[in-house]
Order: C-alpha cells, then sequence, then structure tokens
C-alpha cells in the first residue's frame, strides 16, 4: 500500500506489519472490526451471531447472512491461518445446516439483545421477504487470514469443484509514519475478475451432479380437505410481496372454469393495479409460477394444473386451471382470508 503526496507527486510505501507485532488479538480487534463493518468482506452480509457455541463445544467466530437467505460462517484468523482452518469451518457450516427458521431467529434475537424484538423483521428486510422461506437452503464458508496455508489453498480449491461454496479472504494490516493502521482486503479465491465466469461454471457442475437436491418440484401432495385448506392459508397469509400477486392469480382462475393462458393472466395483474406494465406483470407471473412449484408447496400443485415445467426449473409454464374438484374449497379459503383481512 502506498500513501500519495498529491503536490509533491510522490509515493510513499506503507510497510506491511503483523497483527501480533501490534498486540492485536482475532477475537477483541479483528472480530469485532467485522462484525461492525462486514462489507470488508467484499459483500453485503447482516452478522446474526458472534462466538455461538455449537454442540460439540466449539465458538464459531462470526454467522451471517446474505443477501440471497444463505447461511455464512465467518472463520477468522489472525496473522497465519494455520493448516486447519477449512476443516473447521465445514463442520461448522455442517452444524448450521441442520438450524430451523426458528432457531436462527433465536440465535439473531440473542444477538441483538435488548433489540431483539425485530429480529425476524431485520432479516426479512434484509434479504427479499420472498427468499425467507428459502431461509437456510444452502450455506456458505468464509476464511479470514492474513496469510493461507498451502493446505488451504488447495483443499479450498478442492472443495470448490465439489459444489462447496467456500471462499478465502485476506486481510493485511499497514502502518504509517503517525502510526495510523489501515486494512487492505482481498479475496483470492475466488478471484473477483473471475467469480462470475466460476460461479457459473461451479453452478452447472452442481445441478449435474445434484439435479435430485433442487428446491424444484413437480410432486403434488395427497392432502385432506382439511389439511389442504391449512397449508392454502398459511401460504396465503405469508407476511410477502409476493402474496397479493398470488391472491390476484387465483381469484382470476376462479373466474370461469377454463384454462388461462400467460397473456390473460398478466393483463389481469395489470388491470388489478399489481403493475403498469404487462412485461413486469410477465416477470411477477414467473415469481408466481416458481413458488407453485417449489418442493416446500405441494399443495398448490394439488389443485391446480398447468402445462410447462416437465420437471425442469424454469421452463416457462402456460394454460393455469383450478381442478374441478377443488374450486369449491379455494372459493372458501379465498373468503375466509379476505374476512379475516377486514
Amino acid at each position: 500500500m502506498y500513501r500519495v503526496q498529491i503536490e509533491e507527486k510522490q509515493l510513499t510505501k506503507l510497510p506491511l506489519v503483523s497483527f501480533a507485532d501490534l498486540g492485536l488479538k482475532e477475537r477483541f480487534d479483528i472480530q469485532e472490526w467485522v462484525a461492525n463493518e462486514p462489507s470488508i468482506l467484499g459483500e453485503d452480509l447482516l452478522i446474526i451471531a458472534k462466538e455461538l457455541p455449537i454442540s460439540s463445544g466449539a465458538r464459531l467466530d462470526l454467522l451471517a447472512i446474505d443477501k440471497s437467505s444463505n447461511l455464512v460462517v465467518i472463520e477468522l484468523k489472525r496473522d497465519d491461518s494455520g493448516s486447519n482452518v477449512d476443516w473447521q469451518g465445514i463442520r461448522y457450516a455442517s452444524y448450521c445446516s441442520n438450524l430451523s427458521k426458528q432457531e436462527i431467529i433465536t440465535i439473531f434475537t440473542e444477538y441483538l439483545g435488548s433489540e431483539g424484538e425485530h429480529a425476524e423483521a431485520r432479516i426479512e428486510d434484509f434479504i427479499d421477504a420472498d427468499d425467507f422461506e428459502s431461509l437456510n437452503n444452502d450455506q456458505r464458508i468464509i476464511l479470514v487470514s492474513k496469510n493461507f496455508h498451502s493446505d488451504v489453498v488447495s483443499s479450498v480449491l478442492w472443495l470448490r469443484d465439489f459444489s462447496v461454496e467456500i471462499e478465502c479472504v485476506k486481510i493485511s494490516p499497514f502502518l504509517d509514519s503517525n502510526g495510523t493502521l489501515y486494512l487492505t482486503s482481498d479475496k483470492i479465491i475466488p478471484l473477483p475478475e473471475a467469480k462470475d465466469y466460476i460461479i457459473r461454471k461451479e453452478r452447472k457442475q452442481k445441478e449435474n451432479k445434484t439435479s435430485g437436491h433442487s428446491s424444484f418440484s413437480m410432486e403434488k401432495s395427497d392432502y385432506t380437505n382439511d389439511k389442504l385448506k391449512s397449508e392454502l392459508k398459511k401460504s396465503l397469509q405469508r407476511p410477502s410481496d409476493l402474496t397479493p400477486r398470488i391472491i390476484v392469480f387465483l381469484q382470476l382462475l376462479l373466474t370461469q372454469n377454463k384454462k388461462f393462458t400467460r397473456d390473460e393472466i398478466k393483463e389481469e395483474f395489470v388491470n388489478k393495479g399489481i403493475t403498469t406494465e404487462l412485461g413486469q406483470a410477465g416477470r411477477l407471473l414467473s415469481h408466481v409460477s416458481q413458488f407453485m412449484t417449489k418442493k416446500s408447496t405441494p399443495h398448490f400443485r394439488q389443485i391446480l394444473h398447468f402445462e410447462g415445467g416437465g420437471g425442469t426449473s424454469g421452463q416457462r409454464k402456460n394454460h393455469y386451471i383450478v381442478l374441478e374438484q377443488y374450486r369449491n374449497l379455494l372459493q372458501e379459503v379465498l373468503k375466509e382470508i379476505q374476512q379475516k383481512d377486514k
């Protein structure tokens, strides 16, 4: 790192120092810096826990949520990563993979202390509210250190080949002649310049290897009417921007006992004021369709029929209809929800 003296046209090189020589600690200094300003890791993260104890008795340095609703394990080392930090990260991510949404909210509530009553709302505000249901579907690991052992670099690259979302961020301290400390942050795995290409490649490999683990599903439930009504009410009362769009979509399907095309539904979104543009209406309908084909919503596929999908996520769907035997049941559900909202 260099300090620039503009008028003198000079650069003054700042010496790279060690955290240890400065008397700075991993837990009481570096951890606090990252917790207070997680953007130093190169992205927007919501820190939800610090020194989180796990079942083995070990403590996870920092736990965060990213914008895609993944849990992010952040493991910090001071001047050298050592040779086992990758294993620590994997162990912690494995533990976190089993956390339920309620457990995550409880963890964040405890972290916030006196402000904990707003924990769930803060998570929903941070991520897209429509993604709240997918909270912790995936986990990531970020390893942070001034230097990384060659064994760690090798194992991280190998793990990424097998679709483990693990990254290395290098934080380097510099000291000027006035004793002011500066930090630089560099993501070394994956390199930012190649990140988009690498992530696309890894995602494609992951889809090819683990297609059976996709969040997409065409499987239908076989619920009793009482169970079906309960599940529909739960989905149609979710505090989400997507919910009113789903309700308008279903109300349209109930107006006539016929198959509705995408264009008819898009026009209804415009007529109902959901949006003013047909192009945006198409995107909103795609969001509705994606929600209808999540593994967690088989009850919608029990009452609806549509063309397209074919077992493949992302395929455009069309010609939606409510199955005749469920039309009265759906009308009752929508009526009860409207009465409750009044």
